[in-house]
């Protein structure tokens, strides 16, 4: 997955697509996902598909994403988007949720992000609660 990285851009630098082409940032759920399975190479796809745990990949694409895609800023598009839909807004849960929705789509299979977006506001909620640390 360390190919894919560079072509989301940080640090001011463009975002860039497998071609070299300049690309905007996505501004809703499913660009997002499109984007994220667009980007990462076969190997990585076929990584994907053969390997269940992914949550490495989450760590470090998932903070690139989350920095130069925006989803600290509750008031971006997709932010807002999840907030509205699924009732979450923390940039780990929405990267994590447009990983695994990617994943989900690279494998193949079903995916229900409502069930993901139920985990993600228990986890909160028990931790507001101090249940979890």
């Amino acid at each position: 997955m360390l190919e894919m990285y560079g072509r989301f851009g940080c640090a001011g630098r463009p975002r860039r697509s497998i071609d070299g082409d300049v690309m905007e940032k996505p501004t809703t759920i499913s660009q997002a996902v499109d984007m994220l399975v667009s980007l990462t190479p076969e190997d990585d796809k076929e990584h994907i598909r053969s390997n269940p745990d992914h949550s490495m990949s989450h760590f470090f694409a998932g903070r690139i994403i989350r920095n130069s895609w925006g989803l600290w800023d509750k008031k971006s598009p997709i932010v807002q988007e999840a907030l509205l839909t699924y009732g979450i807004s923390h940039a780990d849960d929405v990267s994590g949720l447009l990983f695994k929705w990617a994943f989900a789509k690279i494998r193949g299979e079903e995916f229900d992000p409502y069930e993901l977006a139920k985990r993600y506001k228990d986890h909160w909620k028990k931790l507001a609660e101090g249940k979890e640390l």
